[in-house]
């Protein structure tokens, strides 16, 4: 691949190559049909998912040691020709090794063979196969082979070999029972006429339920089904899609669509201010953002007209070049231009190539957005569609969630959400999706995003001290350690790298190195001193010669062995492979050379990291040491990272997030944040961030979080607060301590200014004795403490006493830190507050 994948990405790509070599190899075993389906949200990447799997169908993955699929043979099958367009172009953008033509084939006129294509993704669209068309024909003076005869013979053909990918596998699979659709019938075959049912089919959709009806319900043949689901969280903490979708509902009727129209312009053009700001100061190409505009499915001339007159009403410098129009067909005319009546004409561009038109800032549709369209591009959309159908809208509005850079932007909030007018819809729809948004329910094809009703935008209040920022983002905050963590070994290579490419530190790689193979050496000396280096090298570069003797006078059988016989440099060589496969990042490689040098003796250099494989705690010591030099120049050349343009910074941050363990960081305060107002919302003052008007900031709080800050604002000293978020890089994070993958997030953090001027932090938690996680969380704040409590005034851990006053246990204290640390039960939390705590309020 071009570019490293999410971490849950990966974690999908792994599980998908599993089940389809099981599906492979049982369809072999056992001639029983097979179906996998990737199940994600929209935004989750499903095309990046897949194109990593093809890749290492077709041409293995030394990192991970697999093997290719010999004659590997993939069918990608949609309903519609512009997403074929558009998978094709993706998968050559994201793929080092598929190439469009030998491997990424279209399947045209020109196509006509007896089997599709070994180690290639033939792309087809349905239509080519309805009855009458071109390809469905055979035996003609034109054709050879039908597309139906080509399926039907690489079934048969490759087996377990050939897969069936169904994209958007949630529309056209039928249910089973009812008259059978084209996609049906490739999947089950035709028994009447001597066409083979596919041996493995791969569905990628939303929302699952419609695909694994029809693999259950088919009869002939029945179906073994697996499945691999993306979960809404992972892809949420991604940055792949905006975090929100900002649901704008006005009712007011067709008098009021050109003061919308107005409206959409003003947003989408605040978004493109923003943008040019961020590019700005990050030295990066900004973004451009379109506005969507989706018009009723009956659409006049004249309508189009005056759209297009308001929008450069509203719009300085907008022509009508820069608006244009996905509509199937216009008077007639497939694709055709628009004539308006003020003689201009608004071009058409297939949904497909909007994202990179340059030129498009307003795009008119119809249904394109709701079928494949993927245009990161597209920030602000304003519908005059009437949809009252929940899932028509979740699917329009997953629709609308690409990030632009395909990452979280950390300067500012605003630009990870996105804008949608919908006038037209009914208000009660629109907010049982944005429940659904929020419960994360895949049920309906809702994206990974969150959607919300109304949003305020707060930026850095100018009421808190400058000192607070600074010292805000020196507080170490921990990442999640990945679900597929990348070697140790790699991430030091990667991040020499990235420091000298920075031109932070220039010498980094070659010091990598010289720590890793520093550490191969003391390994293969600790061997060498034991005597096990000298015998695993004979073991694994000679070949024991024995002779059996078998004396037929006496009968007696008699063994004799001889010296051992070296192996030829072939033998060693392959022997020395397999070894060096198990060493991430051609390290092996790398060490060898360096043993030559010292050797002049190949076969003895090969020998020593043979030896190295068999001892199983050596990789284990090398990854150690390459994790503890990573740590360091992280910890060595922070704030030079910090100091960098966003893109860069980006780079670092991604490889701290593919470790295995938690990874000490920093916190990311962006200039602007988002809050979500609601009924219950309180608004308190000395927020690092409040409402632009009031100098307040909105927030949920519960009872006991209410009693805290009304201490902590009623103290003189306080100078700033901070409500800590539950995710994202503005959240500071504390690890479990047995089980570093989960965390608590605590609520607050307090800022108080002494008479002497001196600035101090405090953390402040509020959590039930009395629940689950209780024992997890204060181990864990304790253990943070005990490693960073100089930063602190205090780190309070506050919980409810007997007598119902808040309690609170400062585990600055050395003492309170190690009693909260030798807690192992929910029921001594209680008993640990009353002795040792202390009145909060």
């Amino acid at each position: 691949m071009k570019y490293a994948l999410k971490d849950y990405q990966e974690a999908a790509a792994d599980e998908l190559l599993t089940a389809l070599d099981r599906a492979s190899e049982e369809y072999k075993k056992s001639g029983e049909h097979q179906s996998v389906s990737l199940v994600a949200p929209t935004g989750a990447g499903k095309t990046v998912i897949a194109t990593a799997v093809v890749e290492r169908l077709f041409h293995g993955d030394p990192e991970s040691g697999r093997t290719a699929l010999d004659g590997a043979t993939v069918l990608w099958v949609t309903d519609d020709p512009s997403l074929n367009i558009q998978t094709l172009r993706k998968m050559y953008s994201a793929s080092s090794l598929l190439h469009a033509g030998p491997q990424l084939l279209t399947i045209d006129g020109a196509f006509d063979s007896e089997f599709l294509p070994p180690n290639t993704v033939s792309f087809l669209n349905i239509q080519k196969l309805r009855r009458g068309s071109l390809y469905e024909q055979s035996r003609t003076d034109r054709r050879r082979w039908s597309l139906w005869d080509t399926i039907s013979n690489t079934s048969r053909s490759r087996g377990g070999r050939f897969l069936v990918v169904i994209d958007e596998a949630h529309r056209g699979t039928g249910n089973g029972s009812d008259r059978p659709t084209i996609i049906s019938r490739i999947i089950s075959g035709d028994p009447d006429r001597e066409r083979a049912a596919a041996p493995v089919v791969w569905g990628i959709t939303a929302t699952p339920e419609k695909f694994q009806q029809a693999m259950a319900a088919a009869r002939k043949p029945s179906r073994v089904q697996r499945g691999v689901n993306v979960d809404v969280a992972d892809v949420r903490a991604s940055g792949l899609v905006k975090d929100i979708i900002v649901l704008h509902n006005p009712q007011g009727g067709p008098a009021a669509d050109t003061a919308l129209t107005v409206e959409a312009v003003r947003a989408v053009r605040e978004y493109e201010a923003k943008w040019a700001a961020y590019a700005e100061s990050n030295n990066e190409e900004a973004p451009i953002p379109i506005l969507v505009v989706q018009v009723k499915a009956k659409v006049s001339t004249k309508e189009v007209s005056d759209l297009v007159a308001s929008l450069k009403d509203a719009w300085p410098g907008l022509t009508t070049d820069n608006i244009v129009h996905t509509f199937g067909e216009w008077d007639g005319v497939a694709h055709g231009h628009i004539a308006l009546s003020s003689g201009a004409a608004v071009r058409y561009v297939e949904p497909h190539a909007v994202q990179d038109d340059r030129r498009a800032r307003v795009v008119l549709c119809k249904e394109a957005i709701t079928t494949g369209w993927d245009c990161p591009r597209a920030e602000v959309l304003l519908s005059f569609r009437t949809a009252r159908d929940a899932t028509y809208i979740a699917q329009l509005l997953g629709r609308m969630v690409r990030t632009p850079l395909a990452r979280r932007i950390d300067d500012d909030e605003t630009l990870n959400t996105v804008a949608v007018f919908l006038p037209y819809f009914d208000t009660k729809q629109v907010e049982a999706v944005a429940a659904a948004f929020h419960e994360g329910a895949q049920s309906e094809d809702v994206g990974a995003s969150e959607a919300v009703t109304s949003l305020i935008t707060c930026p850095r209040n100018p009421a808190v001290p400058e000192d607070i920022w600074e010292t805000v983002t020196d507080l170490p905050t921990y990442t999640k350690p990945a679900q597929r963590s990348r070697s140790n070994i790699t991430r030091l290579r990667k991040l020499a790298h990235l420091l000298a490419y920075d031109a932070i530190d220039e010498d980094a790689p070659m010091q990598a190195n010289e720590v890793m193979l520093g550490a191969l050496a003391a390994r293969i000396e600790s061997l060498r001193a034991t005597g096990e280096l000298d015998r695993v090298i004979r073991a694994t570069t000679t070949v024991r010669m024995t002779a059996t003797t078998h004396d037929l006078t006496t009968g007696q059988t008699k063994v004799v062995e001889s010296d051992s016989v070296p192996l030829d440099p072939r033998g060693v060589e392959r022997e020395y492979r397999r070894a060096s496969r198990l060493w991430p990042d051609q390290i092996a490689d790398e060490y060898l050379a360096r043993g030559y040098e010292r050797h002049r003796d190949l076969t003895t250099a090969k020998g020593e990291i043979i030896a190295l494989t068999k001892d199983p705690d050596a990789l284990g010591a090398v990854e150690s040491t390459a994790a503890t030099y990573v740590r360091e120049l992280d910890r060595k050349y922070r704030r030079r990272i910090d100091a960098l343009h966003a893109a860069r910074r980006a780079e670092y941050d991604e490889l701290r997030e593919q470790s295995a363990s938690a990874e000490e960081t920093r916190l990311i305060l962006p200039d602007a944040v988002t809050a979500r107002p609601s009924e219950n919302a309180s608004s308190d003052p000395l927020h690092l961030y409040a409402g632009k008007a009031d100098g307040l900031y909105p927030h949920t709080v519960n009872g006991w979080e209410r009693e805290i800050l009304d201490a902590e604002l009623a103290d003189q000293e306080l100078v700033g607060w901070y409500r800590n978020p539950s995710s994202g890089r503005r959240a500071l994070r504390v690890p479990y301590v047995d089980a570093a993958k989960s965390a608590v997030y605590p609520d607050f953090i307090f800022f108080h200014r002494s008479s002497g001027g001196e600035l101090s932090v405090s953390i402040v938690d509020p959590h039930g004795t009395h629940l689950a996680d209780g024992v997890d969380k204060l181990r864990a704040l304790a253990a943070y403490a005990q490693q960073h409590g100089e930063m602190y005034a205090r780190i309070d851990a506050v919980a409810k006493g007997q007598d119902g006053r808040l309690l609170r246990l400062n585990l600055v204290r050395a003492e309170d830190a190690a009693a909260a640390l030798a807690v192992q039960q929910v029921s001594e939390i209680e008993d640990l507050f009353e002795r040792l705590g202390t009145l909060y309020c």
